[in-house]
């Protein structure tokens, strides 16, 4: 399967929601609807000669459309930068375990800045007893109390920055928030780490002044997409049942979608 994709706002939106609407048997206000959505977004998800046919109607119309493959690169594909050092001439990446990768600036293909959603939802059972007037009476005194059960539902959400450095030779670091240590920021060093994720974010964007910077991701990344399933994972004890869900699919798709549209030379 693939996902088809825009990158890019309609330019003529008349014609692009003719062409797509003749290449899905959709509706005119449904394919007006899907070519709505701010770029980078999801249109389709279809077989793979389904879905480069999408994607050719959709280009002679004038968008900047592609095809991915469903499964894209996770944070298990990536280098997860624990440490990294900003040098004159490169940016070192260290994971927690082995030695730091260099990357010269003038290799550095595109920085990608993101955030990712994480809710958990939790439902609590409650069991207590009162005094009961009625029980007291109808039992002769024998009980006197009535149990009651109730179920207090709670919700706690928070978000994560991700940024995303692809160097022009294929190896891909990710910076997560709460996981990288900034110490070498300096006298830039911030009180919170959100804000220490800026300070690195604008410091990777004036020494790669050549690369492709999109901080896009940062709304898109934490928001469900359409054909994209959130992670969620279940656990329940006797007294309480948690969901959690995030958004890093999301994330993970539309990064994909910008790297491989720059790639194909249809950004910037």
């Amino acid at each position: 399967m693939k996902l088809v994709a825009i990158v890019k706002p309609p330019q003529r939106i008349e014609e692009a929601v003719a062409a797509f609407a003749a290449a899905t048997g959709l509706t005119l206000a449904e394919g007006r609807m899907r070519l709505a959505a701010e770029p980078p977004a999801l249109l389709a998800r279809l077989e793979a000669d389904l879905a480069d046919g999408l994607v050719a109607a959709l280009r002679k119309a004038g968008l900047a459309a592609l095809a991915i493959d469903a499964n894209v690169p996770t944070d298990a594909d990536r280098i997860l930068v624990h440490r990294f050092g900003l040098e004159p001439d490169q940016v070192l990446l260290a994971p927690r375990s082995g030695d730091a990768l260099p990357v010269a600036w003038a290799d550095v293909l595109a920085v990608l800045r993101g955030s990712r959603e994480q809710r958990v939802d939790a439902a609590r059972t409650e069991k207590s007893k009162t005094f009961s007037l009625g029980m007291a009476a109808a039992t002769g005194g024998l009980v006197m109390r009535r149990q009651t059960t109730k179920t207090v539902h709670s919700s706690e959400t928070s978000s994560q920055q991700v940024l995303l450095l692809y160097a022009r030779d294929g190896r891909v670091a990710a910076l997560v928030e709460g996981q990288v240590d900034f110490s070498c920021l300096g006298a830039e060093l911030q009180p919170s780490s959100a804000a220490n994720m800026s300070t690195l974010w604008l410091r990777l964007r004036a020494r790669a002044p050549g690369a492709f910077h999109d901080d896009r991701l940062l709304r898109l990344g934490r928001r469900p997409l359409p054909f994209v399933a959130e992670r969620e994972t279940r656990s329940a004890t006797s007294t309480m049942a948690v969901t959690r869900r995030d958004t890093a699919a999301s994330l993970d798709v539309l990064a994909e979608v910008l790297r491989q549209a720059l790639a194909a030379g249809l950004l910037p």
